[in-house]
């Protein structure tokens, strides 16, 4: 199962918003790490199971992979979706258990 099986998780507004997984607000610090393995800290400002939105004051392009890591828990391999300036839209590889997302709306914000 991928991310295509819950829907693409894009930017909102427009005509042109396919996202079909609500997003839910969380305003935390967390962790990104890229393939080089350099590690940028990254303000969370919303998830859905498919996927995130942060504000990343780094260069991470269209397509990178990344991992997000949120205090407590493993390491959540995404791509970079789409950028506009410093805030970016990434993509679950695999999308987030109902549970283990309810756990971190819970904890960290919603």
């Amino acid at each position: 199962m991928d991310a295509r099986t819950f829907g693409f998780d894009a930017p909102a507004g427009g005509d042109n918003d396919h996202r079909r997984q609500q997003r839910v607000g969380v305003a935390t610090v967390a962790r990104l790490r890229d393939r080089a393995s350099n590690k940028y800290d990254v303000r969370l400002l919303d998830l859905s199971i498919t996927g995130f939105r942060a504000e990343a004051h780094y260069s991470l392009d269209k397509d990178a992979i990344v991992w997000l890591t949120i205090p407590g828990l493993q390491g959540l391999e995404a791509t970079v979706a789409w950028r506009r300036g410093a805030v970016i839209g990434c993509r679950f590889r695999q999308p987030l258990y109902p549970a283990v997302f309810d756990h971190i709306v819970k904890t960290m914000g919603g």
